[in-house]
């Protein structure tokens, strides 16, 4: 038994993927994402009893291109009694930079050792993805609910891909997508660096919390809105000598949910 639902009780299994992408190359500890993956995997499983058979872990040099294929292959045979909770912490943002981020011009960064020559190269060659792809290989999937939460930069621009705007969208299929980050916003890290802010945030909220997923992912986005204020006011000067807008680091994670499957989500003491 995976969880309790406010009307009953909850006969789906739950799976959950894990993702956390910090390269080499980027001026981060790329333990940072580790720390991350291991705070989400670790408040999910207690609070919804997610066995570790049914846990997929990529971090770093695991979530390669074909890493992330192949943990989708392992979870072709899912059927309507799975949900499926899909997170992922990674870099992200438009694959054409004079363009806002959207649905059609937003790339997924992956591991890679050496930073590549341009986006378009990287993705050209296959070493980082468009989140439009990524979102197919979620809606090829036949699990009967999908959660997926993006601690990523400008993350609350793919949100349509992996509700409605994706071709392969299940209308019939109950999905929900949480986002650390408007869509032109940074995702911050904490003060020290040392995880992602909402990571952090979230983990703690589903750990301490008492209710539903939705509470719980509520709480984090006030607290992250919150948290990130004294980091974004020490960037401001900086965001502002490189011509970019100061507020873009004023962090507020939204929730997307049209069928209300996270308030049905109840999490276990």
């Amino acid at each position: 038994m995976t969880g309790v639902r406010a009307e009953g009780i909850d006969t789906k299994t739950t799976h959950l993927m894990a993702i956390g992408i910090c390269p080499p190359w980027k001026r981060l500890d790329t333990q940072a994402c580790r720390r991350s993956v291991d705070a989400i995997e670790a408040a999910l499983a207690e609070r919804l009893d997610i066995d570790d058979r049914n846990v997929t872990t990529l971090v770093n040099a695991a979530a390669t291109t074909e890493g992330l294929k192949a943990a989708f292959a392992g979870l072709s045979g899912l059927g309507a009694n799975d949900r499926l909770i899909i997170y992922a912490n990674m870099h992200a943002g438009a694959l054409e930079p004079t363009a806002e981020a959207g649905p059609d011009n937003d790339v997924f960064v992956l591991w890679t050792k050496e930073k590549p020559a341009a986006i378009p190269f990287a993705v050209a060659e296959g070493d980082w993805i468009m989140a439009s792809d990524f979102a197919g290989w979620v809606h090829a999937l036949a699990a009967g609910e999908v959660i997926f939460i993006l601690d990523a930069c400008d993350s609350d621009a793919v949100t349509p891909l992996f509700i409605e705007a994706h071709p392969q969208n299940n209308a019939n299929r109950a999905e929900a997508v949480i986002v650390s980050a408007a869509a032109s916003q940074f995702a911050n890290f904490t003060a020290d660096r040392s995880v992602a802010l909402y990571s952090q945030q979230l983990a703690q909220s589903i750990a301490d919390g008492r209710g539903t997923f939705q509470q719980a992912a509520d709480l984090a986005a006030s607290r992250t809105h919150t948290a990130a204020i004294p980091i974004c006011d020490l960037q401001k000067s900086a965001l502002e000598q490189a011509g970019m807008d100061p507020l873009s680091c004023a962090q507020q994670p939204t929730t997307h949910d049209p069928e209300a499957l996270l308030t049905r989500i109840v999490l276990h003491d």
